[in-house]
């Protein structure tokens, strides 16, 4: 999978893209500007209590929708410092370029790597090694999902495979991989040791190597056609969460 993958949103969606980086821009330059404002319009709203019985309730439900996506933010970055410890800016800095790269959220990626770092960790890998394998992962998840046109969950969900050993999902992809299949795998690759033999981390190498080389059709579709709708669609869906994020923070 290419490292620099580049994408260009296209005609249809440009000036909105623009529109919405300047929103988010925005924001952040807003909620610096008037920190000390937020902090004693939150102090009244306390004090005044039911004299605010005239907000919207739209207005509340984005609010509490914004808070939400805010707080999922911080566990997602508290769990990828867990996960990698020295290694977790390699993964902060991945899921800054993820939206571009692969048509996910900034905090999408976030969550993804820490639960492919964890996995991964807990089956005896490095945490530098865990690192580059989940930004892998993350990235062939967005690939799979414009290739075979699924939500990026589902393509998460069949990439767990790697670690759990479970191939369902993965066959709904197109990746049947078998205990007989791992076996004439590895000793393409020069592994003569059995299967059965190998450890945890050695299992979970050898499924990602496998599944890698599975999906060599997928890898880099997102950059290949991402100008496409489903694919602009998608990235708008995701830049939307974001925003949504950064003005939850600015509300917590």
């Amino acid at each position: 999978m290419s490292e620099k993958l580049q994408f260009s949103i296209g005609v249809d969606l440009s000036d909105l893209e623009k529109g919405l980086d300047k929103a988010s821009q925005s924001i952040r330059s807003f909620a610096d500007r008037n920190k000390e404002s937020f902090e004693k319009f939150g102090k009244s709203m306390v004090n005044i209590g039911d004299q605010f019985k005239f907000v919207s309730l739209a207005a509340l439900g984005l609010g509490a929708a914004s808070i939400k996506m805010a707080s999922d933010f911080t566990e997602s970055m508290n769990k990828v410092d867990v996960a990698f410890g020295q290694s977790s800016q390699v993964i902060k800095d991945f899921a800054k370029t993820s939206l571009n790269m692969f048509g996910i959220s900034e905090g999408t990626a976030l969550d993804m790597a820490a639960l492919f770092g964890d996995m991964a960790t807990s089956m005896g890998l490095p945490q530098q090694q865990a690192a580059l394998m989940s930004t892998s992962l993350v990235g062939l998840a967005g690939d799979l999902a414009s290739f075979k046109n699924i939500d990026i969950k589902q393509a998460m969900t069949a990439l767990n495979g790697v670690f759990t050993g479970e191939t369902e999902s993965l066959k709904m992809l197109g990746i049947v991989m078998t205990e007989a299949n791992l076996q004439q795998f590895a000793f393409t690759q020069g592994i003569t040791k059995s299967v059965q033999e190998m450890t945890q981390a050695e299992k979970v190498q050898l499924r990602y190597a496998y599944v890698l080389g599975n999906t060599k059709n997928a890898q880099g579709d997102f950059a290949r056609t991402g100008g496409g709708a489903a694919n602009q669609m998608r990235v708008f869906t995701e830049r939307l969460k974001e925003i949504s994020t950064q003005l939850g923070m600015i509300l917590l």
